[in-house]
């Protein structure tokens, strides 16, 4: 096997998530690539806990499917996740022999496995280091027998992990690993399950999160204040940050309140230094009279949303993509904020570069759209060339622009210099009320339309950069799918899959998700006759926010799902190979026809 996709799920305490880590380290440093997700009940103590580890010979993009093996140590804690661990004909299911379950009756409904093995982890666990709390090395150990994973790097793993819990604690965990092995031997599955040999490489890979590729990406930018909250699943980005910041001559205050952490990253930037905050979706609620205030206070802001299920406090540990009419809508007044939206781990880093970029070049607030799955999973990558990368500051008046100063000059560009606080001559009065060019607050209606006109058509060369879209497949298709965020992957995968298959379809995926660049769209729809919107939540939020815009393809359809359900490559090509067999009307609809668009 070239690909192979492993599901495993505990209760609390039984080191489920430990395992997947301990098994992505060692698939790394063997050449492997990776990617593991892990996913958890919302209780705050205890619950049960799982993982996912899609490990191949290749680059992947997304978690995968339905489960080449599943590992249920508890099966009330395995069952509760749901699709989140798809059990399918081709699955070979390992589970706790103590459950008493028989091999022919198992409760995965009508799905039969490939192979069902009920295997005494527990007690192989308590024989050999006297503790159930081995059970993980245990299961490390059958994995590595039966589907050929690197031993010796699996317990140089366990070693480096267990080195401080002493000798007794690694000895007896050495012991549970090999008796997983012993017992896999004992009785083999055959060749057909065991994983091929990665490629050779001299290419340096590193195991990383999104979140971690957040912080450090933004003090690549030059980051030197956060201002944030700690709030499921983006607190990593503030713990990565108040371990390196201070490096950098920089600065993390965790705020008494999500207002007042982002209210303190716009200070910042009032005072001249490259500022952001991060939360998740109930944060960005509280954030938004601030994110106001950045926008017409025109200040550089970067707020990252690692998106989780909601409404309100919703679903903390579980991924959702819904979140994007929150981040483009929920600002009162005519407010425009740039959203952009990572794919992936690796992709994090040069998604928070950019958008501290646009932030300066644009004084502006930037809202950068990650969800739970990219900003907690780990993956293995190509290890970050920061040559390619360029850093822009924010622009600042000139001498001669300190005569006189006038903060808010209306320019052709729409962009005017700004200075910060200690700038001789550069004082000016930055506040929420509408105020003309000097600063002065104004109840001019002419004035509030030509600062409207400099806040909103500044942003206007955003949309033509092609460089922030992503378009893969057949030029002339007929057939185009738009995804964004972590589902992205899923959707190259099926168009990969779908073009192996014969069918003509291409793919966009776009980084800049608002605002809408109807030009590269309407490019793109130009030889469709049908389009595929696939997504993670239950509105199919981008495919409703692109017909608000643009002149869409009749059979313009729609592939949401809520978070937690997730979707698959399958899903994906099943329905391409519909849209294929399917005939279509080649009318258009108008894009302003809103009582059919929303």
């Amino acid at each position: 096997m070239n690909d192979l996709v492993i599901g495993m799920a505990g209760a609390g305490g039984d080191g489920i998530v430990s395992a997947g880590e301990s098994l992505i380290g060692a698939l790394a440093k063997e050449g492997y690539f990776a990617i593991l997700t892990k996913s958890f009940g919302s209780q705050i103590r205890g619950g049960e806990s799982s993982c996912r580890l899609r490990v191949a010979t290749v680059p992947v993009a997304n978690p995968g499917g339905v489960l080449d093996v599943a590992v249920a140590l508890n099966w009330d804690d395995f069952l509760r996740f749901g699709g989140e661990l798809p059990v399918g004909e081709r699955t070979v299911v390992i589970y706790e022999q103590k459950t008493g379950v028989a091999p022919d009756a198992l409760p995965l409904g009508s799905v039969e496995p490939a192979v069902s093995l009920a295997v005494p982890i527990e007690e192989l666990a308590r024989k050999t280091a006297g503790t159930q709390q081995a059970k993980n090395s245990v299961v490390l150990g059958l994995l590595a027998g039966w589907f050929g994973l690197p031993r010796e790097g699996i317990l140089a793993g366990l070693r480096r992990k267990l080195a401080a819990k002493g000798d007794a604690v690694l000895q007896g965990n050495e012991r549970a690993f090999a008796a997983g092995l012993d017992y896999a031997a004992a009785q083999p599955l055959g060749s057909e399950y065991r994983l091929d040999p990665p490629h050779a490489t001299a290419t340096r890979r590193i195991v990383t999160d999104g979140n971690e590729m957040c912080a450090q990406a933004a003090l690549f930018a030059g980051c030197t204040f956060f201002g944030g909250y700690p709030i499921t699943p983006a607190t990593e980005i503030m713990q990565h940050l108040q371990r390196d910041i201070w490096k950098h001559g920089g600065v993390v205050l965790q705020g008494e309140d999500e207002i007042a952490s982002i209210a303190a990253a716009v200070g910042a930037s009032f005072a001249g230094k490259k500022a952001m905050t991060a939360t998740s979706g109930p944060g960005l609620s509280l954030k938004t009279e601030v994110l106001g205030l950045a926008s017409v206070a025109e200040l550089p802001l970067v707020c990252v949303d690692v998106q989780r299920g909601g409404p309100s406090t919703g679903m903390p540990t579980k991924r959702e993509q819904a979140d994007l009419f929150a981040a483009a809508f929920s600002a009162h007044g005519d407010s425009v904020r740039p959203i952009l939206a990572p794919t992936g781990v690796a992709d994090t880093f040069a998604v928070t570069v950019e958008a501290f970029n646009i932030a300066e070049r644009y004084q502006t607030p930037v809202i950068v759209l990650s969800d739970q799955e990219i900003a907690q999973r780990k993956e293995v990558i190509e290890a970050v060339d920061l040559t390619r990368f360029e850093v822009l500051d924010r622009l600042v008046p000139t001498a001669a622009e300190l005569e006189g100063y006038t903060r808010f000059r209306l320019t052709d560009s729409g962009i005017s210099p700004i200075s910060h606080p200690g700038m001789k001559g550069g004082n000016y009065l930055a506040a929420g009320i509408e105020h003309d060019e000097h600063g002065a607050p104004t109840a001019s209606g002419g004035m509030h339309a030509r600062m409207n006109d400099k806040r909103l058509n500044k942003l206007n060369p955003l949309k033509d950069r092609r460089d922030l879209f992503m378009i893969e497949g057949d030029a002339d298709a007929t057939i185009g799918l738009i995804s964004w965020g972590s589902v992205a992957g899923i959707a190259l995968e099926a168009l990969r899959t779908a073009r192996s298959e014969g069918l003509e379809v291409k793919l966009l995926v776009p980084t800049l998700i608002y605002p809408v660049a109807e030009e590269i769209y309407r490019e793109f729809f130009a030889s469709l006759r049908q389009c595929l919107v696939i997504e993670q939540s239950h509105q199919g939020q981008l495919h409703r926010l692109i017909r608000m815009w643009v002149d869409v393809p009749d059979n313009f359809a729609s592939l949401a799902q809520s978070g937690a359900n997730p979707i698959a490559p399958s899903d994906v090509v099943a329905r391409i190979r519909g849209m294929a067999r399917q005939p279509v009307r080649t009318s258009r609809r108008h894009p302003n026809d809103l009582m059919n668009t929303l």
